[in-house]
């Protein structure tokens, strides 16, 4: 079972993710020419929602899936593939305004709307919320793996109480 911490900051997530999942969803459905960063923003959206919402479904039902080797490595994969994306879509719009009508002709992902730049600058914000999230719990699997194991599905095992009769 995952920890209580881990499981809150994965419910955080997951809503930021289903936020930019329905916002490049949105660039996608209403754009006139293939952007493969918007692309890119959802497949990452998608990745990061099947890898690290449903997996933490999965870990607390079915202790054998909570390896800290796994959590580590899903949540590296994440923190790249979200960095990699937010870095992408706020790269391509830059820090200009979207009510700026010389921006808006000259950039090519808000197709010369309003609307569409604000969608990719709120994408590429809430890609970075998660990114933040992601290295945070990927800090935290570190330091399980060194106070418990790699392999191990639970917490370190503390002594305490009444000793029982091997102990003593």
């Amino acid at each position: 079972m995952l920890s209580i911490l881990d499981n809150s900051l994965r419910a955080v997530n997951f809503v930021f993710l289903i936020i930019v999942l329905g916002l490049t969803g949105s660039l996608i459905h209403g754009q006139r020419n293939s952007h493969s960063r918007v692309n890119f923003g959802l497949f990452t959206a998608v990745f990061a929602l099947v890898t690290d919402s449903f997996y933490s479904i999965v870990a607390n039902f079915i202790s054998a899936f909570a390896w800290p080797i796994i959590t580590i490595a899903l949540d590296v994969l994440n923190l790249i593939f979200t960095f990699a994306a937010a870095t992408a879509l706020g790269q391509s719009i830059g820090a200009h305004s979207c009510s700026n009508r010389g921006f808006l002709d000259r950039n090519n992902i808000s197709e010369q709307s309003t609307d569409r730049c604000r969608k990719v600058q709120a994408s590429s914000t809430f890609l970075f919320f998660s990114f933040f999230i992601f290295l945070a719990k990927a800090i935290f699997s570190g330091l399980n793996i060194f106070s418990s194991g790699a392999f191990s599905a639970g917490g370190a095992k503390r002594g305490g109480g009444v000793p029982t009769i091997s102990q003593v």
